[in-house]
């Protein structure tokens, strides 16, 4: 037992340390927050946050409110983003304990849930650090979803609408989350969230003015408009979702390598009309992870997170511009495909369940550590990357999760806890 708490003890502090230190190091390098704060200190001039020129050359695509959030933060900017480095570990810690809590692990052995942490983190990993590295914002948005869901499971609507709303108006990625509520019925919570959002973006008229701030808005809404060309055709490398992945393979694109992708010469407007029915595909399969009647409310916790998980994991493939760092968000999902894995391994199983783990291990490749340009090499990372791997793999993940479903862990492990 001392030796354990010892070896835990020890764990933390490094941990601990490592945060600190990354912290720092990424601060001195600088980041996307480079760009936050840019934003903040151009609205404290009346200037136009979303147009060039830029910190790095990279639009800022956040709302006028988090601009004006950071204004009395852009003059310190070693200070601001150290603080925002760690306070993102932190987040990302509570994100983590958010997510064991749905998972009985009491059905799993102790050294299974050992091997079951450790996957999960190493599958993590590089998308973890390449978030520090960059001091983004995920991890806030990782946090705030799961942080309103926690909330208004126990019933705090307010507290949890107000979060999620929060998280919405600085960057629209959790507005997914949305559609999860409405179906389960969680009206308070939806409308208190949409009204957070509402009231945020004219919460900067304190202090800038009405009409600076109805500019900024119209400027916000005219780089952020899913009809935008841009947002529909995304042929280079580094991003990743369906309007990355559809149009190279559908149409003539030129990207960074000098390798066909494209199948099919279909015309613009066709890629679009196919790009829209796929995201409204996706978004229909969660009626299948939903199953029961709308409005009614799930009681079993792990149905819960895999219903919640599907929303998450979409997100980066639905919206434009998502790029490595808001892969973050297929781990939920990843996690509860390892949990489902390791609950069942001694079980009787079928071919379905051979070629589901199968597709799931070769998935998982590109989530694993190992991929990566100093280790796989700078060409062949390119390479996947021209082709859009991660996005196929996390495309994949989909039909995985819908053959692992809850009900077929209920049936192939009396152990789990139904209630």
């Amino acid at each position: 037992m001392n030796k354990e708490f010892n070896t835990k003890r020890v764990l933390t502090i490094a941990l601990l340390t490592y945060a600190v230190a990354s912290s720092v190091f990424t601060t001195i390098d600088g980041g996307d927050f480079d760009v936050y704060l840019d934003a903040a200190k151009k609205m404290s001039g009346n200037m136009n946050i979303y147009i060039p020129p830029f910190v790095k050359g990279l639009q800022y695509y956040y709302s006028p409110f988090f601009a004006w959030l950071l204004i009395p933060f852009c003059n310190h900017v070693f200070i601001s983003e150290l603080f925002w480095s760690l306070l993102s570990y932190l987040l990302l810690y509570r994100t983590f304990n958010l997510i064991i809590r749905y998972f009985d692990t009491s059905a799993i052995t102790y050294k299974e849930y050992k091997i079951w942490v450790i996957l999960t983190i190493l599958l993590s990993i590089q998308f973890i650090l390449y978030n520090v590295s960059m001091i983004q914002i995920t991890f806030f948005l990782f946090w705030a979803i799961f942080e309103s869901i926690n909330q208004i499971f126990k019933g705090r609507y307010i507290w949890g609408g107000v979060v999620l709303g929060l998280a919405i108006n600085i960057k629209l990625m959790p507005i997914l989350i949305l559609p999860f509520l409405f179906y389960r019925g969680y009206f308070k919570a939806l409308f208190i969230a949409i009204f957070t959002f509402v009231v945020l973006l004219f919460i900067p008229v304190i202090s800038i003015g009405y009409g600076y701030n109805m500019f900024l808005l119209s400027e916000w809404w005219t780089i952020i408009n899913p009809s935008n060309k841009e947002h529909l055709f995304e042929p280079g490398i580094g991003t990743h979702s369906l309007v990355a992945l559809l149009p190279v393979y559908l149409t003539e694109t030129i990207g960074e390598l000098n390798y066909k992708r494209n199948i099919l010469n279909l015309n613009y407007q066709t890629v679009e009309i196919i790009i829209n029915t796929s995201r409204l595909f996706i978004l229909a399969l969660s009626l299948i992870f939903l199953k029961s009647m709308p409005f009614k409310k799930e009681v079993n916790k792990l149905k819960s997170f895999w219903e919640i998980s599907y929303f998450v994991l979409i997100i980066p493939l639905l919206l434009p511009h998502q790029q490595k760092y808001a892969f973050i968000l297929a781990i939920p999902m990843i996690s509860y495909l390892l949990y489902f894995f390791i609950a069942t391994s001694k079980h009787h199983k079928t071919n379905g369940y051979y070629l589901a783990l199968f597709t799931f291990v070769i998935c998982m490749l590109i989530y694993s550590p190992l991929y990566g340009s100093d280790i796989i090499g700078k060409f062949l990372f390119l390479y996947t990357q021209h082709f859009r791997f991660l996005t196929f793999s996390t495309l994949l993940i989909i039909p995985i999760s819908l053959f692992c479903s809850p009900d077929r862990l209920f049936k192939m492990n009396n152990k789990i806890n139904c209630a």
